[in-house]
């Protein structure tokens, strides 16, 4: 420990103590020589009052915890923290208005500031009851009681914390006081950092950066939702410097690497009686414009990035070589730790020359739901290169700290060395009692095995998790098991020998009944959910699209890049914009225009069907860094192209995002798909299941049902090779239960939309899906943001109630009076609408579209297969599964019942006219369409096109 090193170093002469430090002065040694301030009844001498003291005076000493070698006393002048306080209040407003704990021990030098700042500036300090154990839920507790508002966490001990509240409601209420928080000592988890944020929203949050060489801290960075891959160190605080040199002490140019040098008020004076050591940290300062006589070398490295702002790279031994491959050891944690089950991670290397590994060693965020080994694996191969993932994965139940509360990788490495030694000496339980206890050891622990022989601490074993051996064994045995004792026997047999004597002996029934009832409530572990910080958003534009954005928008605080065809971003928020509300996407609308104020939203321009998206190469490769996951709902839908046609942006468009996330961080791939990629079954045939795939030579003829084919091929191929993807078949999608805008696009749609125009109905057989948009945008923005976790495949995204139209015809007939006609009187009604001076478009393509009329008043059998309805045709189990977590996801009893509002709205006359959408057709407005979202169940097949251009001969829907 730091304190005998004291006095073993520096043999000081006397020693002043509080009697209640006695004890302690006496283990070290000092009995004869302590002083008990608290007990001189001596009057000293007063001190000058004139005596003020001078800036360069010494003011404080600190050893240091000694990690790289024996410690060392660091001393710091009277100005450095003066200069470190004055920066806090002028940042943090006065420290009258703080609260602050003094969170750190008092051998820690962020314990200075704790006191120091609020009696200087006068403010109120905690200063909390210290029994040598970490005990957070005291921590929570007592800053609830006194109201804190300001205090400091090592990110290893925040981990810790943020996995307490995200459990404890009591205690995310205690802390809710707080208003500041400062992080400092080592790197921070970006994770972590934004689960505290979400879960106390109005909580600042301050990195800082500086060794205990260097005034406590120097730089600092205020915490942003932009801080999403990690958080910079910052910018160094008023009369500080910091300056990134190489190995000749030369400045690196801006992005380049170089070790941190630190400059100004916050220089220390060395370490107390070794020149040697001060002589190679601290040395003169060559550079006129920083103000200090010595810079002092931190060891750190660190890069600009375009802000100005220092970004931590590392340590040089954190860098490491494994395979021939240069790795940063610190990219590996926060690839493990931003998974939702991890609390913290820490990797480390194992072995010597070709045999050196990467052990990943992470800490369950809550105990009671650790993460799985194998998903772990793949959640890191996703974010990670090969030759970077971590060769294997161990769970702990806390990660070993030094006394600082830093993760001592020195400490992990010790531990499991010596787990691998020990399993060539593994010695079985003996017995059924010394059984029931390994097992205990292994539910705990989150270990395959326990020797009997090998003490509780070399399986990563602490005090808290011996209380909770104590506490499952209590619970298995019937009776009280004292955690002091367990902590006392050290292995599982001795403590079977302690549980053997006295009261705590048992008999092998009782040992056999335990075994057989925690055997029988045995349950697998949860898979860990997919967690997306960073969106690519397609088809933004269309009908699904833009719903899907609105939802993506409400239910996460994740960044959302869209891509939009447009001339430039500016083009593409307006269209953005001009969607949303035309689907009366108000609110999505409002986020939208204020995520791109605050930098969450980015519009960007490019185009599905050009390479690298119709983005620059770098722009592209900038995306594919970042983007965790990839919403594609961008499609061409042209119902009269062929494929090659749309081919460019619905396979070619494919083939490049599954280019962009194999290349960047494994970005899982959501793709909006169609049903319509099968042909028309008979009633007879058995249901398509959502692992079926057509035959190449029964593929419908239309383009646009030929092209989507091919893309869910190509995405299979890719799951086959490590990309993820989920593919999400579409029936016809219907509008949003309350909004009820419509699809202008949709034929369905519009045929409703033409009996209100026309003020007439009549009679039909034919029927057609419903799935209203909100539920499909509700359920795939679900998935996508992590929420529902669907394995890789495929899914039909269809409710099985179908609907017929001849009751909705009924429904607009009694909400809107309308009059039942003919088909034919139908027609003609249509057609002088169409043929108006100022026709409606979506009435004018639905009269090219449908077929003539034939005998009688019903419409004709080409008029009902066009429509198709999916509900009988096609198996929709893994979507009924996962909705089933959505209340607003649930079926319909009726497929009339999902477009009530829509028949409303109609009724009342409300449905907007949509001028200039017509999708159909190639040229003019088409082009504005022509990579948005728009999907349907069928699409007409075998269309045949005059020399005008024009649709004949509608054949039957595929």
């Amino acid at each position: 420990m730091a304190e005998r090193a004291i006095t073993r170093d520096r043999d000081p002469p006397a020693a002043l103590a509080v009697a209640a430090s006695l004890d302690a002065a006496a283990e070290m040694g000092l009995t004869s020589r302590t002083v008990a301030v608290d007990q001189c009844d001596d009057a000293s001498e007063p001190p000058d009052p004139d005596r003020r003291p001078a800036p360069s005076d010494l003011i404080y000493g600190y050893y240091t915890s000694g990690s790289t070698g024996a410690p060392k006393c660091a001393i710091n002048r009277h100005r450095g923290l003066v200069n470190r306080l004055t920066a806090m209040s002028r940042r943090f407003g006065d420290g009258a208005d703080h609260i602050t704990l003094q969170n750190s021990r008092s051998t820690f030098d962020s314990a200075m500031w704790q006191v120091l700042w609020p009696l200087t500036s006068g403010g109120q300090v905690v200063l909390p009851h210290r029994d040598g154990i970490l005990d957070l839920e005291q921590t929570a507790t007592t800053i609830g009681r006194y109201g804190v508002t300001i205090t400091d966490f090592v990110p290893s001990v925040l981990a810790a914390l943020v996995s307490l509240l995200e459990v404890r409601a009591d205690l995310r209420e205690s802390v809710s006081c707080l208003r500041r928080m400062l992080i400092g000592g080592e790197a921070a988890n970006p994770s972590v950092v934004h689960r505290l944020r979400a879960l106390l929203p109005e909580l600042r949050i301050t990195n800082t950066y500086g060794p205990t060489e260097c005034s406590i801290g120097s730089v600092f960075h205020e915490v942003s939702a932009d801080d999403v891959d990690r958080i910079p160190l910052g910018r160094p605080i008023d009369n500080t410097a910091a300056i990134l040199l190489d190995e000749q002490r030369r400045p690196v140019p801006p992005g380049a690497v170089g070790e941190i040098w630190l400059g100004g008020e916050c220089v220390g004076a060395g370490y107390l009686g070794d020149p040697e050591r001060t002589a190679r940290a601290f040395i003169p300062n060559p550079f006129p414009e920083i103000g200090s006589e010595l810079l002092y070398r931190t060891g750190d490295l660190a890069t600009t990035d375009d802000a100005g702002l220092l970004q931590f790279v590392g340590r040089g031994d954190d860098q490491v070589k494994v395979g021939g491959v240069r790795i940063e050891l610190g990219d590996i944690d926060n690839a493990l730790a931003s998974h939702p089950l991890v609390g913290n991670a820490v990797t480390v290397v194992l072995g010597d020359g070709e045999n050196r590994t990467l052990v990943g060693c992470v800490s369950p965020r809550s105990g009671d739901e650790p993460p799985d080994l194998r998903e772990l694996r793949q959640h890191a191969a996703r974010r990670l290169p090969a030759e970077v993932a971590p060769h294997r994965v161990v769970v702990l139940e806390s990660l070993p700290v030094n006394q600082n509360g830093k993760a001592d990788r020195r400490a992990l490495k010790q531990l499991l060395a010596k787990a691998v030694d020990n399993e060539e000496d593994f010695v079985a339980p003996a017995d059924a009692l010394e059984e029931l206890i390994a097992t205990a050891w292994r539910r705990v622990l989150d270990v395959s095995r326990v020797s009997a022989t090998a003490p509780f601490a070399e399986y990563g074993g602490t005090s808290l998790s011996g209380i909770q051996v104590a506490a499952a064994l209590s619970a298995e045995l019937a009776r009280t098991v004292r955690p002091r004792d367990l902590i006392v026997a050290t292995t599982v047999r001795e403590q079977a020998d302690l549980l053997r004597g006295g009261e705590s002996s048992v008999s092998t029934e009782t040992e056999e009944h335990a075994h057989i009832g925690r055997d029988a409530q045995w349950r697998p572990p949860p898979l860990a959910p997919w967690r997306a910080d960073h969106l690519l958003v397609t088809g933004a534009t269309g009908f699904v699209g833009a719903h899907l954005l609105a939802e993506l928008l409400r239910l996460s605080d994740a960044r959302v890049s869209c891509l939009v065809r447009a001339r430039d971003p500016g083009d593409a928020v307006h269209r953005l914009a001009r969607t949303l509300d035309s689907y009366q996407l108000a609110s999505a609308s409002r986020d939208l225009l204020a995520g791109i104020v605050s930098g969450r939203v980015e519009a960007v321009a490019g185009d599905l069907g050009q390479p690298d998206l119709g983005m620059t190469q770098d722009a592209c490769d900038r995306l594919a860094s970042s983007a965790d996951a990839v919403v594609h709902a961008g499609a061409l839908v042209n119902l009269v192209a062929g494929y090659l046609a749309h081919r460019p942006a619905n396979v070619v468009g494919v083939q490049e995002l599954i280019r962009l996330a194999a290349a960047g961080r494994g970005s899982r791939l959501h793709v909006l798909s169609t049903l319509s990629i099968f042909p028309t079954s008979g009633a007879d045939t058995a249901p398509i299941t959502e692992r079926q795939f057509p035959s190449p030579s029964g593929l419908p003829s239309d383009g646009y049902s030929r092209s989507k084919y091919v893309a869910e091929r190509l995405l299979a191929n890719a799951r086959e090779h490590g990309v993820s993807s989920v593919v999400y078949r579409l029936g016809e999608v219907w509008p949003h239960r309350e909004l009820a805008v419509a699809n202008p696009a949709s034929l369905a749609h519009t045929l409703l939309y033409a009996c209100a125009r026309t003020g007439c109905a009549f009679p039909t057989e034919a029927a057609i899906d419903v799935t209203p948009v909100d539920v499909v945008s509700r359920f795939v923005a679900g998935c996508a943001i992590g929420e529902l976790d669907p394995p890789d495949g495929t899914l039909h995204v269809l409710w099985p109630a179908p609907l017929r139209f001849a009751a909705a015809f009924g429904a607009l007939a009694q909400r809107g009076r309308l009059e039942r006609v003919g088909y034919p009187e139908f027609r003609r009604r249509l057609e002088a609408l169409a043929l108006a001076p100022d026709p409606d478009p979506r009435l004018a393509r639905l009269s090219v579209l449908l077929p003539p009329a034939g005998r009688g008043d019903a419409a004709p059998p080409e008029f009902d297969q066009m429509f198709t309805p999916g509900g009988g045709h096609f198996d929709c189990e893994g979507f009924t599964r996962h909705a089933a977590a959505l209340p607003q996801a649930a079926p319909a009893p009726d497929g009339l019942n999902g477009v009530s509002g829509y028949l409303a709205r109609l009724s009342a006359g409300h449905e907007p006219a949509f001028p200039g959408h017509d999708p159909a057709f190639p040229g003019g407005p088409s082009d504005e369409q022509r990579t948005d979202g728009v999907h349907r169940g069928r699409q007409p097949r075998g269309a045949v096109l005059d020399l005008a251009g024009r649709p004949r001969g509608s054949g039957g829907l595929a």
